[in-house]
């Protein structure tokens, strides 16, 4: 089953961040990351790692509907049978999302740390929640 997974949270709430630890989570778990296929994209990244069952893209782009569609169609011809983006909390990047036909859709809700010093805690427990859901 094709899916986008997508981190849905206000502008500034840590989803680049948290999705910034994804890749060493999916390392760390037997995916390898498929040669050639990283991209950096000013503050942003879009990679791709397989484990011999699931090709699984990643990008931290989610602020506009061009940014999204634009990250998830490069994952898509990738191949990439699930795909983890960043998304506002409604607008244009849903409908960036929604525009995959092939591709269901599931949206985690990012979490908000209640004080600074506790970010790192709830961005690494959101990243193992994506992590979950792949």
């Amino acid at each position: 089953m094709n899916r986008i997974i997508a981190l849905k949270g206000r502008g500034n709430s840590g989803k680049t961040t948290t999705i910034n630890m994804l890749p060493s989570i999916l390392l760390a778990n037997g995916y390898s990351r498929v040669a050639g296929m990283y991209q950096k994209h000013g503050g942003d990244f879009l990679d791709v790692f397989e484990n011999g069952k699931h090709r699984v893209g990643v990008t931290s782009s989610g602020d506009t509907y061009d940014l999204v569609h634009d990250r998830l169609t490069d994952l898509i011809n990738a191949k990439c049978d699930v795909c983890v983006c960043a998304c506002r909390t409604s607008g244009g990047t849903h409908t960036a999302i929604y525009n995959f036909t092939g591709y269901t859709s599931h949206f985690e809700q990012k979490t908000y740390a209640p004080t600074p010093a506790q970010e790192p805690i709830v961005n690494a427990a959101d990243a193992n929640k994506l992590f979950s859901l792949i």
